[in-house]
């Protein structure tokens, strides 16, 4: 069985003893700890701590380290996934199966068949999701989520890698580089795709075009296959990586 894990601030993680209150407290209850359990602590900025459960009532939890100095660990790869906008409850499944799979980040874009409309009441949701998925999958790092950009933003993003997933039957496979990108953007586009301008705005913004095979996939389907075809080439889900 997993060890717990809890989200704190970075300065609890600097001393010897940590307290648990609000809905930390309330997530250990939901686990039913008692003293004596060990529990991780971590910063959602990739440093950790285990600790023991050494006192608990109805207004905090304490928690002594057993270990004299928080490990740092982050994603093997920095991977963003570039989402365009996605109706109802798409959005938090993408959220939740992406930071399962180890994104580093998470960007929500418009396109001409994406409009963003409501988005910032959805943020805040959209980080609960997040903070949810990195501790159920023992993450120490919570990717960030942002948006919505617009499509010509999206051109303009740093990483050394950027692919754009399209649905045309004579888009090359994803394969790997010769040298493992510094950092990879997987844009996946609404239902229904990019449009061919899109395309050819992206590809003209030094995008690379790949294709998920023959089939065509839902949104949410080939934004979570681009992630682990990502993870798998250059990430740790990769034959022979730890």
């Amino acid at each position: 069985m997993s060890t717990p894990r809890f989200l704190v601030d970075s300065e609890s993680l600097a001393h010897a003893t940590a307290v648990l209150s609000g809905a930390e407290l309330h997530h250990l209850r939901v686990r039913r700890l008692r003293p004596g359990n060990e529990l991780i602590l971590s910063d959602g900025g990739g440093h950790a701590r285990r600790g023991i459960l050494v006192a608990l009532d109805h207004r905090q939890a304490l928690v002594r380290f057993l270990s004299t100095a928080a490990t740092v660990q982050g994603p093997a790869l920095h991977l963003v996934l570039a989402q365009a906008m996605l109706k109802g409850d798409l959005s938090d499944l993408v959220i939740e199966k992406a930071t399962e799979l180890g994104v580093s980040g998470i960007v929500f874009f418009a396109s001409e068949r994406a409009i963003a409309r409501g988005c910032s009441d959805r943020r805040a949701r959209w980080l609960r999701v997040a903070r949810s998925a990195a501790k159920q999958s023992q993450r120490n790092t919570i990717p960030e989520v942002s948006g919505p950009l617009q499509f010509a933003e999206l051109l303009h993003r740093p990483e050394s890698l950027r692919l754009l997933f399209v649905e045309a039957p004579t888009a090359p496979p994803l394969r790997a580089t010769s040298e493992p990108p510094d950092g990879v953007l997987a844009a996946v586009g609404p239902p229904g795709g990019f449009t061919p301008a899109e395309v050819e705005r992206a590809a003209g913004a030094g995008f690379r075009l790949v294709g998920l095979g023959p089939r065509i996939l839902r949104a949410e389907t080939a934004a979570l296959a681009a992630v682990t075809l990502c993870q798998f080439l250059w990430g740790d889900l990769g034959a022979g990586r730890e």
